[in-house]
């Protein structure tokens, strides 16, 4: 994976929300969304690994996505789901507050990334996308992983 940032592309984006605030995923690497389901916590994972889930008789890593964006976890509430995306290493899923809607957004409507803190742990914001009067912050999930990180995922997902 790049450190370098490279902006967002117009299409289409699943937006998402995380506290108050709203992000956007290319919808091409989105693979489903599911209601929050029963996940199994494993022993000596980081903070942000919730466990692993049972996928249509597939075991998948599951992500808590506030912690791992440096948030407070939340308990779940109805509107918290599991985004499915797919990965190099395979699918992993991604605990967020609530799916809100595909946009599309075309390229006057993305800006770059503003240069806000320490650019090598923002590189996975790809752009920042206006959809009426507010602003969504377009992500590349997989790139906020190290290589080890994703490798470390894939192995509590083959253990389990």
């Amino acid at each position: 994976m790049s450190e370098m940032s490279t902006k967002a592309k117009a299409g289409q984006y699943l937006t998402f929300q995380l506290m108050s605030e709203q992000y956007g995923v290319a919808i091409e690497t989105v693979r489903e969304i599911n209601q929050f389901g029963e996940i199994t916590p494993v022993p000596r994972t980081p903070e942000y690994v919730k466990g692993v889930m049972n996928l249509r008789g597939k075991i998948i890593p599951v992500v808590n996505l506030r912690v791992k964006f440096g948030m407070d976890a939340q308990d779940k509430t109805r509107d918290t789901c599991i985004i499915v995306i797919d990965t190099e290493i395979g699918q992993v899923g991604m605990i967020v507050d609530s799916v809100k809607e595909v946009v599309d957004l075309e390229d006057n409507q993305i800006e770059p990334s503003p240069v806000l803190g320490n650019h090598s742990s923002m590189h996975f914001v790809r752009g920042m996308g206006k959809v009426d009067n507010r602003v969504v912050i377009l992500v590349d999930i997989v790139a906020a992983f190290s290589q080890d990180q994703m490798g470390q995922m894939a192995n509590f997902a083959e253990a389990a």
